[in-house]
């Protein structure tokens, strides 16, 4: 933490931003959700899913899509790294698209109503984060599939700046997850939180082992269901939020 020039200090974080689900899919496609974790120190977390790796000598890129019964420890090994974390967080925003109206709030402009859902999944993170300080982060994300005209870190900017009153976001990177392990994690807790919503809303039966993973981080967090809008708290600073989105 470093002083700044207002009355607060100053706390810069790193967030690492991932998807799942396509914004601009059809309506079939039910769920779409994005995913933020926020670092105070990101080379401890990073440091710890190294020597995980090490250790297990699994060396693939962590996705929630490849959860299978094989791998399951894997997995539950890599939330118990998240969740033993100190001063981190996770925020989930999920969308039921069948409730989305893009052509009435964006004039069917899906980059643009991207940018402006990561805005909010970034300006409400930061607002729930310590009230110590004035937050700052920077962001790196997975790449996302965009022209490559868009506006995105322009209209990410403009929407955060304008919720805080503050230049909040002062970088954002687009890179490959492949390279990014804070990302994989991002992947993963999202993955997981995603899958829930898909069995509410009726799109799978909910089985296997990433079901097992639903309810191991439901124990992991103490709660009964995750499908659900919850903000909840844990000891060392670590936060887990989840929103269902619903439109106005």
């Amino acid at each position: 933490m470093d002083k700044g020039t207002g009355p607060k200090p100053r706390i810069n974080l790193f967030g690492y931003l991932d998807e799942t689900g396509l914004l601009h899919s059809p309506a079939t496609d039910k769920v779409f959700g994005l995913g933020l974790t926020i670092c105070h120190n990101p080379k401890k977390l990073h440091r710890d899913i190294i020597n995980f790796r090490n250790r297990r000598k699994y060396y693939k890129e962590f996705k929630s899509t490849d959860i299978r019964t094989q791998n399951l420890p894997i997995y539950k090994e890599l939330l118990d790294i998240f969740f033993d974390s100190h001063s981190v967080s996770f925020s989930g925003l999920l969308f039921d698209k069948k409730q989305l109206d893009l052509n009435k709030y964006f004039k069917g402009d899906y980059e643009r109503a991207y940018g402006v859902y990561v805005a909010k999944l970034i300006s409400d993170a930061l607002e729930a984060e310590s009230s110590k300080g004035s937050n700052y982060i920077v962001v790196l994300a997975d790449d996302v599939s965009t022209s490559k005209d868009d506006h995105f870190e322009k209209v990410v900017k403009e929407k955060v700046k304008m919720r805080l009153r503050r230049n909040a976001v002062f970088g954002v990177a687009r890179l490959e997850s492949h390279a990014i392990t804070e990302i994989q994690m991002t992947d993963v807790l999202l993955g997981i939180v995603a899958y829930s919503f898909k069995v509410k809303f009726g799109m799978v039966k909910g089985k296997g082992a990433k079901l097992e993973m639903v309810k191991y981080m439901q124990k992991k967090l103490g709660v009964s269901k995750l499908s659900q809008t919850q903000k909840i708290k844990k000891r060392g600073g670590l936060r887990f939020f989840i929103e269902e989105f619903h439109a106005k």
